[in-house]
């Protein structure tokens, strides 16, 4: 089909993330006018939203930008002009009492001797009995897919690695039994290893980084909101505040809760999966089925400002059950401009599921007593500013049924008609590089079809 054609084709695009904003921006970059984007929010951003209390400006918990596409890098640089800046990552763990660097296994150093000691005895026999020099040998020896997220970090990291941050660390995040999940999220959010990185780690403080975030890059000024306020400013057909109550995949239209409806050629959607399906139909029973055992769990956000700048690191990570949060940062250290001068700013990421409940009532109390208890305030520290952020749906659960249902899905939404990109809508594991890098694929296969 030409791409003359192909212009007059209505293109609707559900969700003003991050994902929806970039399929809009390089539809209409392109040339292609008959497409539209709706967002049942009354802002655009989705989860990449930004407030601002007492002078203290708060993101829906972290965000940073970790570019290695050079073409999303130059559209997110071109976005934000001189609004951002670069920062060489300065990342923590507490545990047994002490901080020792980020990632755990390369950073032992500080670490009681004897918990040092098991650490590397266990890594190295892992590597003894599994025939690999590194952690990333292990996928070429045996599929990621084929074993529990649980086994491979045994199997590849020992005992000692396992038991004093990788198990209980996870397990905090996740809130399910590791032998439950896959490793097919991982990639490269895991950082491979070896034993002369663990040896150098252990016998001295380095702090070489390692990882895909061990740089990254965050607006100066707005939090970062500022990317899809930039994104938004060079877009026309966006339409907030317009919910979406049916997708009616036969007669190709949209019914959104204010009673409005929109007909459609096709869809680019970033709802988040089992919510499309809910809203969509006719689905066949498989399909609604596999909706349905889609999981995922949820974040409480615990935002605070204080007055005086509480720490110079940028996130800490707590593997330790008697901390309620299993990760703080300070967005102080990401800008200079989101806290008053001279103050600081907290956020602690606190994981509930249905299965783990959270009383919400309570959390932010809790969680400033065991910021208290960590040293990282103290009683006499005054609360300049709180806000308090539910995220519903966070991080997705890759369980031994994750990847079977979200191909059946995506396998049917393709064929009527609609696209799935993001974090959510494509029910993955992933960054805003990847939301970005997917609206624009999905944009792009569209014109060439």
């Amino acid at each position: 089909m030409s791409r003359a054609r192909m212009k007059q084709k209505r293109i609707i695009i559900l969700g003003g993330g991050l994902a929806g904003l970039s399929a809009l921006w390089h539809l209409q970059k392109a040339g292609h006018e008959n497409c539209f984007l709706f967002e049942k929010e009354s802002r655009l951003g989705g989860l990449t939203r930004s407030e601002t209390v007492n002078g203290f400006t708060f993101d829906y918990t972290g965000h940073l930008l970790h570019l290695k596409d050079e073409n999303i890098r130059k559209l997110v640089m071109d976005l934000l002009g001189n609004n951002i800046h670069h920062v060489v990552r300065n990342s923590w763990i507490f545990s047994k009492g002490v901080y020792t660097r980020y990632p755990f296994q390369t950073n032992l150093y500080g670490l009681p001797p004897a918990v040092i000691k098991e650490c590397i005895v266990g890594f190295v026999k892992a590597t003894m009995n599994g025939r690999h020099e590194t952690t990333s040998d292990l996928y070429l020896q045996s599929p990621a897919e084929s074993q529990s997220f649980e086994r491979w970090i045994y199997s590849t990291l020992g005992p000692g690695i396992a038991n004093h941050f990788m198990v209980p660390y996870n397990q905090k995040l996740w809130t399910v039994p590791l032998l439950d999940l896959t490793c097919d999220w991982m990639g490269r959010f895991v950082p491979a290893t070896s034993l002369e990185q663990i040896l150098e780690g252990a016998l001295s403080d380095q702090s070489r980084n390692i990882g895909y975030n061990a740089s990254f890059s965050y607006p100066l000024r707005g939090g970062i909101e500022s990317l899809p306020r930039a994104f938004a400013s060079q877009l026309k057909n966006l339409y907030p505040g317009f919910e979406v109550s049916a997708v009616d995949l036969e007669t190709r239209s949209v019914t959104f809760a204010n009673g409005e409806k929109s007909d459609f050629d096709l869809i680019i959607s970033s709802i988040p999966m089992p919510a499309l399906i809910r809203l969509a139909h006719p689905v066949p029973r498989s399909v609604a089925s596999a909706g349905s055992l889609l999981r995922s769990i949820s974040v409480y956000n615990v935002n605070l400002g204080v007055d005086r700048a509480v720490s110079n690191k940028h996130w800490i990570y707590f593997p330790e059950p008697e901390f309620v949060f299993y990760r703080i940062g300070f967005a102080h250290n990401f800008s200079p401009y989101q806290s008053p001068a001279g103050c600081g700013s907290i956020y602690a990421e606190v994981s509930y599921a249905p299965w783990k409940p959270l009383v919400k009532e309570t959390a932010a109390d809790q969680v400033k007593r065991d910021l208290i208890r960590a040293g990282i305030v103290t009683e006499q520290d005054h609360l300049l500013a709180q806000h308090c952020v539910d995220i519903p749906c966070a991080y997705v659960l890759y369980d031994s049924f994750h990847r079977r249902n979200v191909e059946l899905i995506r396998s049917y939404l393709e064929q009527s008609g609609v696209r799935t990109v993001g974090r959510y809508g494509s029910w993955e594991y992933s960054g805003m590089e990847d939301a970005i890098l997917q609206g624009k694929t999905a944009a792009e296969e569209i014109l060439a079809s």
